[in-house]
């Protein structure tokens, strides 16, 4: 996951619309509109070969600040013939005013461990586009259960990085809500 390039850009807007530093910057970047649709896990499509799930990144922690910046729709494909697990993200920048697609991104994770159950899956840490952060992948094929975990490197240069920050994955989709009530989601009377 593209955090820090993303949380800069979302820095630099908020601190340029607003005099007074908001606490949690998911809230400059808010529109009712835009709605979630989460559905319950279940097993992980494929086989020895092949695995394919998708859904939204949410925080592990209960914490406001950890919560991404800007929403991302992922869909995640790995392939054990050239041991690689391919994370497409759309990451959407909601504004009071508008709903935009500000980045659709390709990442990589090199598969370390796969079996009939699982597997884990990495990146970054090295002089890679990501020196200050391991990001570990993790599947569980039987119950469903993605999760990725950001691991600071405690590399000189890097010391911004100093927690880990873990993300599970909601199966499910973004959508905007387009009903003049603003309350499709809600049940009909």
């Amino acid at each position: 996951m593209k955090l820090f390039p993303i949380i800069l850009a979302a820095l630099t807007v908020a601190s340029s619309a607003q005099e007074k530093k908001p606490d949690n910057f998911s809230a400059v970047f808010h529109n009712e509109r835009l709605k979630a649709l989460s559905l319950p896990d279940h097993s992980i499509a494929g086989d020895s070969h092949s695995r394919l799930v998708s859904g939204f990144w949410v925080s592990e922690s209960k914490d406001p600040t950890k919560t991404l910046v800007f929403p991302q729709q992922v869909r995640i494909r790995c392939m054990a013939y050239n041991k690689t697990c391919t994370e497409t993200s759309v990451t959407i920048a909601p504004t009071p005013q508008v709903v935009s697609i500000t980045e659709i991104d390709d990442e990589d994770y090199d598969i370390n461990r796969w079996d009939a159950h699982g597997l884990l899956a990495s990146h970054g840490g090295d002089v890679s586009a990501s020196p200050c952060q391991r990001h570990v992948l993790t599947m569980d094929f039987d119950s469903g259960a993605v999760s990725v975990s950001d691991i600071p490197t405690r590399k000189k240069g890097c010391e911004a990085f100093t927690e880990t920050d873990s993300y599970r994955l909601v199966r499910g989709n973004y959508y905007v809500d387009t009903s003049p009530g603003n309350d499709a989601d809600k049940p009909k009377k």
